[in-house]
């Protein structure tokens, strides 16, 4: 799972859903208004994909209940989808819907799902987009350092004293493999037709992600976590706290360098501001 399924408020399950939105490159915000031939209508969540053809649109009626959405909210959400010209419509709660529900959806542009059904249904896109390019990119800066060959690095590394020389040698021997394989994952967005075999699958769970790819790029490091977000924050928090071992040395990053992963096509950038 991306996320704790079982978020505390309704707030935070609508902020839950537009992050994850958001994170496979739609435009997404919560709370919004829409007119319609009745009125203003307030949405839990509007998601928009700028870089479809028809820029479809996705409403989402967010139920942080602790029972079952019956019948009568599909009805009142199916008048919202109607007038506001939505193609897809999710209603999006803790145990789905009741059985009635269930019925009244079928052959409609209504999904019910629970919070945990939605982030495995978009959970290979925000693998792709989003998780894999955030790693890469971290790693690129590191790669930096570490790479066999680059010209600025040599030259900044000719002017450092013997002892930071020397620290720097056990840096770079320390974290080579670490910084060349999380860089990989960039080219899961780069090259999605390539094949890079079992490193860069999409998991089907955290746990074999932990003992089939991290075991094996970084043997050392535990990683204590739930969900993939919080997987990723460590990862990221890692890659991080490397590359300042290494900014310490020359009194700060010594490379100008842009993230090679901005796979965004027509449409807003994929949001990376919420963590």
């Amino acid at each position: 799972m991306i996320d704790d399924p079982y978020p505390e408020s309704w707030q935070d399950l609508q902020t839950g859903v537009r992050r994850l939105f958001r994170n496979v490159g739609l435009y997404a915000d919560v709370e919004v208004d829409l007119q319609t031939p009745r009125g203003s209508v307030n949405v839990d969540v509007l998601a928009v994909d700028h870089r479809s053809l028809d820029k479809i649109k996705y409403i989402v009626e967010c139920k942080n209940w602790n029972a079952a959405v019956p019948q009568s909210v599909v009805h009142s959400f199916t008048t919202v989808m109607h007038e506001t010209g939505a193609n897809i419509g999710f209603i999006v709660s803790k145990y789905g819907l009741q059985s009635g529900a269930k019925q009244y959806t079928r052959n409609t542009n209504i999904v019910g799902l629970t919070y945990l059904e939605l982030q495995q249904r978009y959970f290979e896109a925000w693998w792709i987009r989003y998780f894999c390019p955030r790693i890469g990119d971290a790693a690129d800066r590191v790669l930096q350092y570490t790479e066999e060959f680059n010209v600025h690095r040599d030259k900044a590394y000719d002017n450092l004293s013997q002892e930071k020389k020397e620290i720097f040698d056990q840096l770079r021997s320390q974290y080579t493999v670490h910084s060349w394989m999380f860089s990989m994952f960039n080219l899961k967005s780069v090259s999605p037709r390539m094949d890079f075999g079992t490193l860069l699958n999409v998991p089907s769970d955290l746990e074999s992600f932990k003992k089939e790819v991290l075991y094996y790029i970084s043997p050392g490091v535990e990683w204590h976590c739930m969900t993939f977000r919080d997987q990723l924050n460590l990862i990221l928090q890692f890659l991080k706290d490397v590359e300042e071992e290494f900014n310490s040395l020359f009194g700060g990053y010594i490379f100008d360098i842009r993230p090679m992963s901005g796979v965004v096509l027509d449409g807003p950038p994929i949001d990376r501001a919420f963590l």
